[in-house]
């Protein structure tokens, strides 16, 4: 594998740049911005699909992590980290995961759209995902949005093959979420029964 340079990111919060309606950017137009703003990564466009990648660096004090994302107009970016390989607990347990496609949980659907650059905003969560995941390891606590195992709520794991038309990973995760908590309403009420 070709030596990729680090890169610094900065943070910015979401409410920054989670705003919504505008048009759909081009493959080129999330490259260009990628190159802009990271000139010693390319990004380069494979048919339909945009790849970027890049040696991220969380904190001073962090590893470094070579991630992969991969961008198709009409879905998600996928953020896969390729080196060093992440490790679950002894349960197999990593939070904020799809276990299905090894791709970081970054987001909720409604919190990206592909009017936004990649750049700043799947880049920046990507490398906060990264400084959660080393204090996760080092805790046993995720100190990122809600730890799924601590609100009774599923991991990221691939849902099951019934969710109702859900088309990506988020909707699925959501509807897996509702179909836990409908099925513990139930539970209870029999319960007080």
């Amino acid at each position: 594998m070709a030596h990729l340079p680090r890169v610094t990111i900065w943070s910015m919060p979401r409410s920054t740049v989670t705003r919504r309606g505008r048009r759909c950017l081009s493959l080129a137009q999330q490259a260009l911005a990628l190159r802009r703003l990271f000139p010693a990564t390319p990004a380069d466009i494979r048919g339909t699909q945009l790849v970027w990648m890049a040696v991220l660096t969380p904190t001073p004090l962090s590893r470094s992590y070579t991630i992969r994302i991969t961008y198709s107009i009409g879905e998600y970016p996928i953020v896969v980290v390729i080196d060093p390989p992440l490790q679950p607990d002894p349960d197999g347990y990593l939070p904020h995961f799809y276990s299905d496609v090894g791709s970081l949980c970054l987001h909720e659907a409604d919190e990206w759209d592909p009017s936004m650059l990649i750049a700043i905003t799947i880049v920046p969560w990507a490398t906060e995902w990264l400084a959660h995941y080393e204090l996760w390891k080092q805790t046993g606590h995720w100190f990122g949005n809600a730890d799924p195992r601590e609100n009774g709520a599923s991991t990221c794991d691939a849902a099951p093959a019934d969710t109702r038309g859900a088309t990506n990973h988020t909707e699925r995760r959501r509807h897996q979420q509702r179909h836990n908590r409908s099925a513990r309403v139930r539970t209870n009420h029999r319960s007080t029964l």
